[in-house]
């Protein structure tokens, strides 16, 4: 049996891809200087919560839970406008991204602006605003406000874990997604024979592509191939030493094997 070999994989053009897993969104609440308004921010928090839930790929976490979160954590609504704050209670609801702003009033004109945070690195990712005049005009730009709060809101990171493929009369693979774009992974022959080899590298992806740099003793792993998502399995191309000599391009199945 050859020792595990690995070169660049082709990309295919065309691929049915299944919707992206749910990114968990948390929104804490709305900050106002103004004591007339006080009493309104929880309002206008829960309004938009109820938007949100409406668009496609995000799962938002229920009032109750955050509100536990507060009690807890003897939080002031001040507290929303620090960052170390917003990521211990973002994740004690176990979310992605958390939305917190202000609201402020100059003459009669309501200005409302919610950030969001990304949790893990607890950096704005993106700013929306929206000026009302009247409590109609506030419900009726609301929906377009929420689309604005969460159009960068990034991907969720489907790999992560571990995956086990089989290449059809060759190796097996393993391959352990981390964070922060770090992998390792692991070959050795399907049958009772052959060799092993364990090497570690890099990924990055997007809607369409994986793409994977890594060593091994022996060799050096790099692909750039659509990937094809179905519940717990996962496909993508790469490209395989032949035993009559050569490579052949294979399309080959992961499982995910971690709990």
């Amino acid at each position: 049996m050859k020792t595990f070999r690995t070169i660049l994989a082709a990309a295919v053009l065309a691929a049915v891809f299944a919707p992206l897993s749910a990114q968990t969104l948390a929104v804490l609440g709305f900050e106002s200087d103004s004591f007339c308004l006080d009493q309104r921010t929880g309002v206008m928090s829960d309004l938009l919560s109820d938007e949100l839930v409406r668009i496609e790929g995000i799962t938002v976490v229920e009032r109750k839970r955050i509100d536990r979160v507060i009690e807890e954590m003897d939080f002031q609504m001040s507290g929303w406008t620090d960052a170390k704050t917003v990521k211990a209670a973002g994740k004690m609801v176990n979310a992605d991204c958390v939305i917190t702003g202000s609201v402020d009033t100059l003459g009669a004109t309501l200005y409302v602006t919610a950030r969001m945070i990304e949790v893990e690195s607890a950096k704005v990712l993106h700013s929306a605003k929206m000026t009302c005049a009247t409590w109609d005009e506030f419900t009726r730009k609301l929906p377009q406000f929420a689309r604005e709060c969460v159009k960068k809101m990034p991907s969720p990171n489907r790999f992560l874990d571990t995956w086990e493929g089989e290449v059809p009369g060759g190796s097996v693979y393993e391959i352990t997604f981390a964070e922060k774009g770090v992998c390792t992974i692991k070959a050795s022959a399907s049958g009772d024979f052959g060799t092993a080899a364990d090497g570690k590298g890099t990924y990055s992806y997007d809607k369409n592509f994986l793409r994977l740099n890594a060593r091994l003793p022996s060799s050096r792993i790099s692909w750039s191939s659509v990937y094809k998502f179905d519940g717990e399995f996962t496909s993508f191309n790469i490209l395989v030493p032949k035993s009559d000599g050569g490579d052949e391009l294979v399309r080959v199945s992961f499982v995910k094997t971690a709990d």
